[in-house]
C-alpha cells in the first residue's frame, strides 16, 4: 500500500510528534521514509543569533534534540550566510532522525531543499512517487491560525496524494 512516505520536518515539536507514526507505517508496509527539510531563502530573522558548537560550526539553535549541548558563544547574523547555516543544520537534523529510524529497521532518504516549504513538499512528493505525506500540526485555531498560516494546511489543500496530519502532543 505504501512504498514511499514523505516526512517533512522543520524541527518543531509538531513535526517531531509525527516520527512515531512514520516509523510504524514504515515497519508495517516496508516503506522508505523520505525526510525533507526546506530552507526558506532569507528566512533568517534580523534578531537571529548564531552560536558556534563544540566543533566550531555555526548553529542557529533551531534544532534542539535531547542530549544536544548548549552553546555559549553568540554573534549577530550578518558575518555568515544564514541560509548556509540553516542548510547545514537541516542536513544534520534530518540525518539524526534517519539514524534513529534506521536503528528501528526503517529505510530512509534525507533531503534538504530551498524554497517555499509547501511548494517544495508538493514538488518533492510528485517527483519521487510518494504515496503519503505525514505532517505535524500545532492545532491552532481562530485569530492565531489566521495570522500564522499553516504549511500543513497548504499541503493538504494542494496535494493530490493523501496527507496524514498528526496533532502535536500537548
Amino acid at each position: 500500500m505504501y512504498e514511499n512516505i514523505l516526512y517533512p520536518t522543520d524541527g518543531s515539536e509538531a513535526a517531531e510528534s509525527v516520527m512515531d507514526h512514520v516509523r510504524t507505517l514504515s515497519n508495517t508496509y516496508g516503506a522508505t521514509i523520505h525526510i525533507l527539510y526546506v530552507v526558506t531563502p532569507d528566512s533568517g530573522d534580523a534578531s537571529l543569533t548564531l552560536d558556534k558548537d563544540e566543533q566550531g560550526n555555526w548553529r542557529t539553535g533551531m534544532f534542539k534534540r535531547k542530549g544536544d549541548p548548549v552553546s555559549t558563544s553568540g554573534m549577530a547574523k550578518g558575518s555568515v550566510d544564514v541560509n548556509e547555516v540553516l542548510r547545514a543544520e537541516g542536513e544534520g537534523y534530518t540525518q539524526a532522525i534517519a539514524n534513529e529510524l534506521e536503528d528501528d529497521g526503517c529505510n530512509t532518504v534525507c533531503v534538504t531543499r530551498e524554497g517555499k516549504p509547501d511548494e517544495e513538499i508538493i514538488t518533492y512528493a510528485d517527483e519521487n512517487d510518494i504515496d503519503i505525506i505525514a505532517m505535524g500540526t500545532h492545532g491552532r485555531s481562530g485569530v492565531e491560525h489566521a495570522f500564522l498560516g499553516s504549511v500543513t494546511e497548504k499541503v493538504v489543500r494542494k496535494s493530490t496524494i493523501p496527507v496524514l496530519t498528526i496533532r502535536q502532543n500537548e
